[in-house]
């Protein structure tokens, strides 16, 4: 039985609620979220055969054999069990090799093993807050990691991920900068890499630009009518509702004309002037009618990848899930799409990169199993099980599991790139705690496009100040008294 449907409302409440339960300090950050990925992916490993796919139905929990009670209480360890909990990677191959690593550490220590993959942004907060409140989180799961650490519920991993950060060949700077706070306390263990690719249709896009992707924003404005025919094909399917993606398909425009969410000190910054490019090339995208105007009242993050699946987008951002899914359940469509960094900017072309990461609840139950536990699953050779179930669903979180073919010379290569240089979303700061309550509660972003700026005719400017009194409340839940 899945988790009930958490209202944004209910979930400002949770926000609010746990915030008042124990002050959080305040965390700086220089990265991406560690959001879950959108969904549908699977990839086909190479010389294999394609991998089953199958995205979880509504938002019900994938538990492995276990007591259906328990499963479906919302709470974490019971009777001596180690839970680990993990987004759902759209892939029962993937979900399945994450488990059963757990699982074969728990038959070796003679402990029992229960996994969950579960789908849903906010359905997995809700289900967490429920856990926490009954005194039964899990040991060890990879959602809202430094919402929990900010409340002081998680567990300090530095000292362990000493042991493996420069293991496998090391591992590039977006996978520590993901999980390190201001004061360089590491508190999740990353173990894949998600980086947030253009995907685009090279048999419509490259006889308009002669070749390649669009190199600008602006030859995207300007030549974007040539590679659409509404209503049935749009030329950018922009993630701009109430879900997920949105917030990282407006920043990745910031970040081109030199704005961002954040300062270093991880102060929320979207009144930051240089904001105003980026917002004012998003209104003009919209304007022009790239956009399908469906896209406003989306309200789950399969919106994109189901557009661009369909055909109907020509391009599309966002982690590489789409394509995965392409190449197990339409070829043809997949031999058509590119993968590259999104378009420039006046300051350039950037590409979010978050993380898959396991935290620990220190007051769970087994917690002092947890450890171990997380020590045998990022063994080197653990994590490549966990990159090649399913390649191209993640970049390996190890460069020496890069040294293949698949990685080198399929039409996944380009995404080590983004890896190495990817931004996590809160950049120039470390991660914040605040940023669940902006992008998956409030949905502020979403609004300042749509209602102030485009419903309202509020200009840029005080659209952005809007927002920026907006995100300041959710900061100050979780400044530091």
């Amino acid at each position: 039985m899945g988790a009930p449907r958490l209202t944004r409302r209910v979930l400002v409440q949770n926000l609010a609620l746990l915030a008042g339960v124990a002050a959080a300090p305040l965390l700086a950050g220089c990265g991406g979220a560690t959001a879950p990925a959108s969904p549908t992916a699977a990839s086909q490993t190479a010389g294999a055969a394609p991998a089953p796919t199958e995205a979880p139905k509504s938002t019900a929990a994938t538990p492995t054999p276990a007591s259906a009670a328990q499963a479906s209480s919302g709470t974490g360890a019971a009777g001596g069990k180690l839970n680990v909990w993990f987004s759902a990677n759209w892939n029962t191959v993937t979900d399945q090799t994450i488990g059963q690593i757990f699982v074969d550490w728990g038959k070796q220590n003679g402990v029992q093993v229960e996994w969950q993959s579960i789908p849903g942004t906010p359905q997995i907060l809700q289900k967490e807050s429920a856990a926490v409140a009954a005194g039964a989180p899990p040991e060890i799961d990879n959602n809202n990691n430094i919402y929990w650490y900010s409340q002081g519920e998680r567990a300090d991993l530095t000292d362990l991920m000493g042991k493996f950060k420069d293991q496998g060949g090391g591992m590039p700077d977006v996978a520590i900068a993901s999980v390190m706070t201001r004061d360089k306390k590491i508190f999740a263990a990353p173990y894949a890499i998600d980086p947030w690719p253009a995907h685009w249709r090279k048999d419509v896009i490259e006889p308009v630009t002669g070749g390649g992707f669009f190199k600008t924003w602006e030859d995207l404005l300007s030549l974007g009518p040539k590679i659409q025919n509404p209503p049935r094909t749009y030329a950018f399917a922009m993630a701009t509702g109430h879900e997920g993606d949105h917030v990282n398909n407006l920043v990745t425009l910031l970040w081109s004309y030199g704005g961002r969410l954040a300062t270093e000190e991880g102060v929320p910054d979207i009144k930051n002037p240089a904001n105003k490019a980026g917002i004012d090339m998003a209104v003009k995208l919209w304007k022009a009618g790239l956009i399908p105007p469906d896209s406003k009242s989306a309200t789950t993050t399969s919106w994109n990848n189901e557009t661009y699946q369909k055909g109907r987008g020509m391009i599309a951002v966002n982690p590489a899930t789409i394509y995965g899914w392409l190449v197990v359940n339409d070829k043809d469509l997949a031999e058509k799409t590119g993968l590259s960094v999104p378009p420039k900017g006046s300051q350039g072309g950037f590409a979010e990169a978050g993380t898959a990461a396991f935290g620990v609840f220190k007051k769970a139950k087994l917690a002092d199993k947890a450890f171990p536990a997380l020590e045998y699953f990022l063994q080197p050779d653990n994590l490549k099980k966990v990159s090649s179930s399913v390649e191209g669903r993640y970049v390996p979180v190890y460069r020496d599991h890069l040294k293949t073919e698949f990685w080198q010379k399929s039409a996944f290569a380009d995404l080590k790139s983004i890896a190495e240089v990817g931004r996590i979303r809160e950049w120039p700061a470390p991660p914040q705690p605040w940023l669940a309550d902006v992008t998956d509660a409030k949905y502020v972003l979403s609004d300042m496009f749509h209602i102030k700026i485009l419903g309202e005719n509020m200009s840029i400017e005080q659209a952005l100040d809007w927002a920026q009194q907006q995100m300041m409340d959710s900061y100050n839940k979780f400044a530091k008294k």
